[in-house]
């Protein structure tokens, strides 16, 4: 769960709205009580808001064009990599 957003319980009380906030940009949020012990809220539905974003797929369609490599360039990519 690396990259996810640690909260306690106190602030899940006060700030629901910014925990479920967090939970749905991050796909899961940690609730954190004094004692230690550590609980996973995580999204029924996860969304990738980056790629799934109709103007963000246009954008990035723009920017990069479809390459595709025949058997003999990719061939030669893999001697390149290997230092050949």
């Amino acid at each position: 769960m690396s990259g996810t957003k640690t909260f306690t319980v106190r602030q899940l009380d006060r700030e629901t709205a910014r925990v479920i906030k967090a939970c749905d940009t991050y796909g899961a949020v940690r609730i954190r009580r004094r004692d230690g012990r550590t609980y996973t809220l995580e999204a029924e539905h996860k969304k990738n808001f980056l790629f799934e974003a109709p103007d963000t797929l246009a954008r990035l369609k723009k920017q990069f064009v479809d390459i595709r490599l025949n058997k003999k360039q990719i061939e030669l990519a893999d001697r390149l990599l290997a230092g050949e």
